[in-house]
């Protein structure tokens, strides 16, 4: 027998055949299958986590048994080599000696001895891949089948894997007639759920386009089917006629289906009437071969497909054609005719030079580079739509490896000389400049940065400014961070134009250049906002140089009268000071504050006071700034001075970090109103303040709210008299309410802003899926429940909303991956506990509402899964473990169990919910034959086997069995299921693919729950609900001694707004921390004011992340049009287009009614 090896156990000898003696014992196909496995380990060895992966499959198998089989197979050595493997594997499983050797020392393997493990896949046993399953149900090879799921895999939509109606018309590229191309997308779809899948898809373009001609021609027939029955009634055949142009004496269609047409009768007319019905076959054949992916199966009928379609769609208004060399296509069309095998598509004669070309220096970022000879003439080229190029590529390949692909755009006459529409040969190539990232050796930027090529792009000029930059941010990988362009006048010289219109196209940058069309090149910016200190490198070259930036919206004639408008000016953010920026250009529009600071004899006042102290510094660089503004010299400002005087004066706002809009907002309104009222003070000496005692007695005096609250007013006033305080000081009543016996206290405060809590809610929602035991189709209901909720509370309002009693519904909690949420491991039952908190399912999983069987109890009924088995596409070592891939899909079942459950019971039931979504019949136009699986009366399509908690191995052998279930046999005897053992449905390949409709089992109804709580949990607040929260009662936790009661009591504190300033301020609290999710949250606003009391002059916007992100601002100019402020950008909006939903400070003035 060969070599022995020391076992680990007692040093124990077990007898071990060589490498060579195992080949005479497995087969020359099974031993290159084994050699083919152990391949794929790069090491050329296995160690013992791969082991106990690919060899064992990551059966559960306890720790000491997989240790004592890896030390057999490696023969002791920390790794296993092949000819170890080889001995080990075929020793245990195909020589008995070796076998009874094994298991004598080693009891715990003692059932391997009646059914020792598979070595590898027996060939008549091996799995039937999807491929082969769909070339032996249609005409078409499994190499075809093979290309069409590529072609499909770029033309479907990724997430589902499916062919929506947008999808199959960008798939036709605009080539076909519209109404044609949506009653052929119906024929395709052949279980009408909107959507191709790919098996539908191979089944349709098989019989259009493969097998006997009469079958293919009866399936035009599909396109007038307008019920989907099969059969052409009156109406359909007159719309048929109609369509086809068939005159009255050849509208000669039999009708053998009881007065309808079938496709066979269909059939039979066209192909005596065929010139009627050419053009729509045409048609179909173009489609599936171009446009679906199908190879010709010919040279002659790629020929005519190519030649059909070309003479067809020339003269279509496409936007989008390939240039392809007049030579090449010639030369195609001259072996096609002559029956061999075309050359791959050559263009070196149209391809240009790559001299002075920018791709030499940078990366291209568009998806072509490659230029056009110049000069071209019509004789050089021909141009064809998109999808035939893209079949010449998969039929034939390029013979350039690059630069061989010259996609162009047809264009409107308004971008070209002429004035003639055209096509756009030469598209503008672009060079895009970036800032040299180097910094002084101490990290400050004291002189402005250098500019450096990055990156190129070849673009069409009628691309917009947005697009582009869009473009610029998914090349190059910027994310969502800050970007923008500049139109480069002069490299590295000021006078460089900001693009802040995003609608504006390049032609119109171009020809403001004054570049001749030979040239189409052009230089643009990219500058990325600095991350770390939230810099704008331009707005530092601007602030250092002392220059103005130039936004290109200024240079429009729309927003050129705003140049010289007071208060229209930008501010130029150099260090993060986007905050600042959008703060003052909000209070800047407080007409009554900025007309007092920008007159002299105010500004005077203050300086008498005290010019050194902090708040006088501050108002005085503010009011400055100010007078600048309103002066409009300038297009925008470096507040330099300010901006320093912030820095000197405060602590909170001395660094360039990100900070908050509102606080800044507040800070300088404080040293507004400080240095106002101490100004005052100085000037105007307070009357004596009230004998303390005095006031005690009066306050002894019971008072009324409204007495209290005039009370407090005036001694606020003349404490902090000042113009601030007139402006923007409000008065809010904050009342303690003793929830026994409802007296109450009340306290008045000033504000001069006021934060108010938007959208959020102590609730979550959630959307549930109840499955009823008929196989109706599921109904999904929506609810808003408390975060604190729990599975029995779910259970009680599923059950008044489906109608179905709470007795008899389980929720089962489905991963985004198929997995049921386990139990808990001590219970026994199959239904989770009542006690369960919902915040406990995990994020994305889906809720499911079962309905119970009658009259079951607990441990009466199982859940069921539907479980595909399938074997690697790689070859397998141990046919039960490695060489299965366990994958769960579809609804769960609830499977019932009574005393007198049968096995044949079980299946019945499970079919009897599955209805729905079976295919019940043989769809005649594939043209394939008919597997005796898909046939109820020969047995059921699927096996129900008895598996463990997560639907993987069997819940009733050993670990060492590598069992994957146990199957239940589908017979009249009775079955016993165990009480915490779950039934796996395990599908026949066949079966699977061609019977289980994926479509119909995924459909669900809405219930107008859903729509009615997901627009109410995430539709935008407005004030008035802002109001409404913020006045909300808020009980306090700590108890607080009544009079009344004569004892501690709990009190609600409610918020109410008491007094309003002429100018209020609102801070929307837009961030909540949510604690379940660990993230800060963010709620849309929409703004709704009373416009007879209070109008909107100003809004302060925030994007992005609360520690991050931007602040622009919307402000009324003194002509009542909206300005957008967006640092140095200024620009006339409408109304309309003012973004309140982003809004986090707004600015309201009182208009008093006379």
């Amino acid at each position: 027998m060969g070599n022995t090896i020391l076992t680990g156990r007692s040093n124990a000898i077990a007898p071990i055949i060589s490498a060579e003696d195992a080949r005479t014992h497995i087969t020359e196909e099974e031993y290159r299958r084994i050699r083919q496995a152990f391949q794929r380990f790069k090491n050329g060895c296995i160690d013992y986590d791969e082991f106990c992966y690919h060899v064992l499959g990551g059966a559960q198998i306890p720790e000491d048994k997989r240790r004592l089989l890896f030390s057999f197979f490696s023969h002791g050595a920390e790794t296993i080599s092949f000819d170890n493997l080889l001995s080990s594997l075929v020793g245990l499983c195909r020589v008995e000696e070796v076998q009874s050797r094994f298991i004598e020392e080693y009891h715990e393997f003692a059932s391997w001895g009646l059914s020792p493990p598979k070595l590898t896949i027996p060939l008549n046993d091996s799995y039937i891949s999807f491929y082969e399953v769909m070339s032996y149900v249609t005409h078409l090879s499994v190499k075809e089948v093979i290309e069409l799921e590529k072609v499909f895999a770029t033309i479907s939509d990724r997430a589902v894997c499916k062919l929506n109606v947008e999808k199959w018309k960008q798939a036709l590229g605009g080539c076909f007639p519209d109404t044609y191309a949506e009653r052929l997308f119906a024929v395709f779809d052949e279980n009408r759920d909107c959507q191709i899948d790919f098996r539908e898809l191979v089944c349709t373009l098989s019989a259009l386009c493969r097998g006997p001609h009469p079958g293919r021609i009866s399936q035009l027939a599909r396109i007038w089917d307008v019920d989907c029955d099969k059969l052409l009634s009156d109406e359909e055949l007159s719309n048929m006629y109609a369509d086809l142009g068939v005159p009255v004496e050849h509208q000669t269609v039999t009708k053998s289906a009881n007065g309808k047409a079938a496709l066979v009768d269909f059939g039979i007319w066209a192909q005596e009437n065929e010139r009627y019905i050419a053009k729509y076959y045409s048609m179909a054949l173009q489609i599936g071969h171009i446009c679906l992916g199908l190879r010709p199966e010919s040279k002659k009928m790629e020929l005519q497909v190519v030649n059909e379609f070309e003479s067809r769609a020339s003269e279509l208004p496409l936007s989008e054609w390939n240039i392809v060399a007049s030579g090449w296509h010639s030369e195609y069309r001259t072996l096609l005719e002559a029956e061999r095998t075309p050359n791959p598509i050559d263009n070196s004669g149209i391809k240009g030079t790559r001299e002075d070309s920018w791709t030499s220096r940078v990366a291209c970022i568009s998806a072509e580079s490659a230029r056009l000879k110049p000069d071209l003439l019509p004789m050089d080229y021909i141009r064809v739509p998109v999808p035939l190029w893209r079949a010449w590529l998969r039929w034939h390949g390029c013979a350039l490896t690059v630069d061989s692909q010259f996609t162009r755009k047809y264009l409107d006459g308004e971008f070209f000389e002429d004035n003639k529409p055209s096509l756009e040969l030469y598209p503008l190539e672009i060079l895009f400049l970036g800032h040299d990232r180097k910094k002084s050796h101490d990290g400050t930027e004291t002189t402005p940065r250098s500019l450096t090529p990055w990156a190129c792009a070849q673009v069409s000029r009628s691309m917009t400014v947005d697009e582009l930059l869009a473009l610029c941010k998914t090349e190059l990988r910027l994310g969502d961070g800050d970007a923008r362009l500049w139109q480069v006048v002069k490299e590295n010289e000021e006078g460089n134009v900001l693009l802040d219109d995003g609608n504006q196209n390049l032609h119109q940058l171009y020809t403001a250049l004054g570049k001749t069309k030979k040239v189409n090149k052009m230089k643009l910016l990219l500058e990325v906002r600095e991350r770390g200190t939230g810099v704008w490198p331009e707005e530092l070259r601007a602030s250092l140089s002392g220059k103005q930036i130039t936004a290109a919206s200024t240079l429009s004639s729309s927003n050129a009268q705003l140049s010289g408008r007071p208060g229209a000016v930008g501010l130029v953010n150099y260090g993060n000071f986007c905050y600042r920026n959008a703060g003052i250009q909000c209070l800047a529009r407080v007409s009554p504050l900025t007309q007092y600071l920008l007159e002299d004899e105010h500004l005077d006042e203050l300086k008498k006071a005290n010019t050194k102290r902090r708040d006088v510094e501050t108002t005085i660089e503010y009011a400055k700034l100010l007078r600048e503004m309103w002066a409009a010299k300038k297009k925008n400002i470096a507040p330099n001075d300010f901006n320093d005087a912030i820095r000197m004066n405060s602590d909170m706002f001395e660094c360039s970090e990100q900070h908050d809009c509102q606080e800044f907002v507040a800070f300088l309104l404080d040293q507004l109103h400080t240095s106002m009222y101490e100004a005052n003070k100085t000037l105007h000496p307070p009357p004596p303040a009230i004998d303390p005692k005095k006031e005690e007695e009066n306050h002894e005096i019971e008072e009324t709210d409204e007495e209290k609250a005039e009370r407090s007013w005036t001694e606020y006033e003349k404490q902090n008299e000042s113009l601030v305080t007139q402006l923007f000081t409000g008065q809010l009543r904050s009342r303690l309410v003793c929830r026994t016996c409802q007296s109450s206290s009340s306290v008045f405060e000033p504000f001069t802003s006021l934060s108010l809590p938007i959208g959020f809610e102590d609730v979550d929602l959630y959307q549930v899926i109840v499955v009823h035991r008929d196989g109706r189709i599921p109904r999904r209901y929506g609810f808003r429940l408390s975060r604190d909720s729990k599975i029995g509370h779910l259970r009680e309002v599923v059950a008044a909303s489906s109608g179905i009693s709470m007795s008899h519904i389980t929720i089962q909690c489905m991963s985004s991956k198929g997995t049921l949420m386990s139990r808990s491991p001590n219970h026994r039952s199959s239904n989770l506990r009542d006690e369960l908190p919902l915040s406990s399912f995990p994020s994305g999983a889906r809720l499911y509402a079962l309905e119970l069987p009658e009259s079951t109890g607990e441990d009466e009924w199982r859940v069921a899964m539907h479980r595909k088995l399938q074997y690697n596409h790689e070859p397998h070592i141990l046919g039960s473990t490695a060489g299965f891939i366990v994958s769960r899909f579809g609804l769960p079942l609830i499977v019932g169990l009574d005393e007198h459950v049968t096995g044949k019971k079980l299946y019945e039931d499970v079919m009897y919910q599955m209805h729905r979504f079976m295919e019940h019949s043989v769809n005649s136009f594939s043209s394939r034959a008919h597997d005796p699986c898909e046939d109820d009366a020969s047995g059921f399509p699927f096996t129900l086997c008895l598996v463990d908690q997560n639907y993987e191995w069997c819940g009733q052998c050993p670990a060492l069995r590598f069992c994957r279930g146990c199957p239940i046999r589908p017979d009249d005897n009775k079955v016993f299921i165990p009480a915490n053992s779950p039934i796996a449905v395990d599908w026949f390949p066949i079966a699977l693919y061609l019977r289980y409709n994926h479509s119909e089992e995924q459909a669900c109804e809405d219930d107008p729950s859903v729509a009615e709580t997901w627009s109410r949990h995430f539709a935008p607040s407005s004030l008035e609900h802002c109001i409404e929260k913020f006045s909300c009662p808020e009980t306090l936790d700590a108890a607080i001694q009544c009079d009344r009661c004569e004892k501690k009591t709990t009190r609600d504190k409610v918020m109410t707004i008491w007094k309003l300033p002429k100018y209020l301020i609102i801070h929307l609290k837009r961030f909540e921390f949510l604690r379940e999710q660990g993230r800060m949250g963010k709620s849309p606003f929409v703004d709704k004011p009373d416009g007879n009391t209070y109008e909107c002059i100003a809004l302060a916007n925030h994007y992005g992340q609360l520690s991050c992100g931007h602040f622009i601002a919307y402000a009324k100019s003194n002509e009542d049009k909206w300005l957008l402020l967006n640092d140095c950008s200024v620009r006339e909006v409408s109304e309309e287009e003012v973004d309140k939903q982003g809004a986090y400070l707004l600015f309201y003035e009182r208009k008093d009614v006379k």
